[in-house]
């Protein structure tokens, strides 16, 4: 549904502004996904973290884990697969390919989480906008489909850790 990028010199101001309102919609709700998302897998990490050694140490661990933000998880995990799968394995290398890609998914995230969030309309540009307009700023476009190809890169992330945990419990 996204159409060209180019802005139209001949749009009316209710053709832009009914855009606008458009695109803002569509850009809440993918947001709002990508928040569903995102937590969907903080949640199955943290079990995946819990369960290690299969579930013998449970409540411990649910405890331990429990206070830990995402990037800590992540470092969890990563230190499991260090210790529990050799170098160069076909598990380990996968562990390590998703938990890769998952940081760059984190970083993103925080980014779109700590901003404020307008729309170029005429540009058909969605923006988040980190820092304070009396102080530095930085802007970040972003297209309606570059949205859902992080939405996308997300179920995909999902899904790999739930098939890595099925086919190489830590």
């Amino acid at each position: 549904m996204e159409p060209a990028s180019t802005p139209d010199s001949g749009e009316t101001a209710g053709q832009l502004w009914a855009r606008h309102d458009s695109m803002q919609a569509e850009a809440a709700s993918l947001l709002g996904q990508m928040l569903f998302a995102f937590s969907h897998i903080d949640v199955n990490l943290g079990l995946c973290l819990a369960w290690m050694d299969d579930g013998k140490r449970l409540e411990a661990l649910s405890k331990s884990i429990e206070g830990q933000n995402f990037h800590a998880k992540l470092q969890t995990l990563s230190k499991q697969v260090a210790e529990k799968f050799p170098a160069g394995s076909k598990r380990r290398t996968a562990y390590e390919r998703w938990i890769e890609r998952m940081h760059t998914a984190r970083e993103q995230r925080n980014q779109m989480v700590h901003g404020r969030w307008g729309i170029e309309a005429r540009r058909h540009k969605v923006v988040n906008v980190v820092g304070l307009p009396s102080g530095t700023q930085q802007s970040i476009e972003y297209t309606l489909a570059e949205l859902t190809a992080f939405n996308d890169e997300l179920g995909a992330l999902a899904r790999e850790l739930s098939r890595l945990r099925e086919h190489w419990p830590i």
